[in-house]
């Protein structure tokens, strides 16, 4: 006599099939982001970074943009900022003068200066949005090889209007996306 199955037991399985199928599927999905997250489309053309380069990550930075007042008018001295992992929340980096980022895991470093500029969709109160160019990495590590990094989605960080005590010196609050890119491997 042959044994058989359980009746229900495929009704049962199709289920658990189903689960399995949605989960292979959401974890496949899970690794698109990875692969689309170089997509440029939602930046302006004048601050993309070229084909040959790669995303090497995605950050947010909060902090405080510093200025002083030189001959009766707000001069930015430097950015001091906390930059957060946008996939982890854990702060990853530290952004102050030279513009420097320094990453709070290996310690490596990059310096870069202003390659291009475009005013914030809110300029009277959002600093620019800027695409930078390395001047410099050291150590090994996230930022060793980093060529290009991005400003965007500013909101604050803007000098007060109107004319100022020379010597006094003013923190504006400010929120920023950075993206860093490294040469294509």
């Amino acid at each position: 006599m042959r044994a058989s199955r359980p009746k229900g037991l495929i009704s049962v399985m199709k289920p658990q099939l189903l689960v399995m199928l949605v989960v292979l599927v959401w974890a496949l999905s899970s690794t698109l982001p990875a692969v689309a997250a170089d997509n440029q489309s939602k930046v302006p053309p004048e601050l993309r970074v070229g084909d040959r380069y790669t995303r090497v990550l995605e950050t947010t930075g909060r902090g405080i943009q510093t200025y002083d007042c030189v001959n009766s008018a707000w001069k930015f001295r430097e950015p001091t900022a906390a930059i957060y992992d946008i996939s982890s929340g854990e702060i990853t980096a530290l952004h102050y003068v030279g513009p420097t980022w320094q990453s709070t895991g290996d310690g490596s470093k990059v310096a870069a200066a202003v390659d291009a500029r475009l005013d914030a969709p809110n300029p009277q109160n959002d600093i620019q949005w800027l695409r930078l160019q390395a001047t410099s990495n050291t150590g090994p590590g996230v930022f060793a090889n980093v060529k290009f990094v991005q400003r965007l989605n500013t909101a604050g960080g803007v000098a007060p209007a109107g004319a100022c005590t020379t010597g006094q010196s003013v923190s504006a609050p400010y929120k920023a996306t950075y993206a860093f890119w490294a040469p294509t491997q």
